[in-house]
């Protein structure tokens, strides 16, 4: 088990506020990486997800609890046919949105602050999967926000920049 420290704002800013760069088939510190990022978010009580430059790698990877999204997925996509507990993206963009949320969001890497964030209700989003497979998700609700706030920590976005 490879359960790492998740970084915080306070102490690691330079890293979590650097963008991201994309995964190459052939990375040879892939499945480190998601190994890490698995472990580590199950060890940690009411993650949902968690993105790659949380735990120091400057990746464009991110993992999401399925349990607690499992209602936001569509019934017959990959995703929720999944019986994994922790889902994959790779390198994932979002092709688009729909609808409007103004929700209170937290971060792991911003220990007890909360902002209350516009999100896109719907996405779709295009990444690949741990097998290196394509696939595209349609998510909505707490599944849509999480999407979106785990690509924002690949673009080097903090939810404290998202303060009016």
């Amino acid at each position: 088990m490879a359960v790492k420290k998740i970084l915080s704002f306070s102490q690691s800013e330079h890293i979590l506020k650097a963008k991201s760069i994309a995964v190459q088939a052939d990375d040879p510190q892939l499945s480190e990486i998601v190994r890490d990022l698995k472990d580590t978010l199950l060890a940690t009580p009411n993650g949902v997800g968690l993105a790659a430059p949380q735990i120091g790698y400057l990746k464009r990877v991110f993992v999401l609890r399925k349990d607690y999204l499992a209602d936001d997925f569509e019934p017959d996509s990959m995703l929720a046919k999944s019986e994994d507990p922790v889902l994959v993206f790779i390198n994932p963009q979002i092709i688009s949105e729909k609808g409007h949320l103004h929700e209170e969001e937290g971060c792991l890497s911003v220990p007890c602050a909360y902002v209350k964030i516009k999100r896109a209700q719907i996405v779709k989003i295009s990444a690949l999967n741990e097998n290196k497979q394509q696939f595209q998700a349609c998510l909505k609700d707490l599944a849509s926000r999480a999407v979106q706030q785990e690509i924002d920590h690949l673009n080097g976005v903090l939810i404290l920049d998202h303060i009016e």
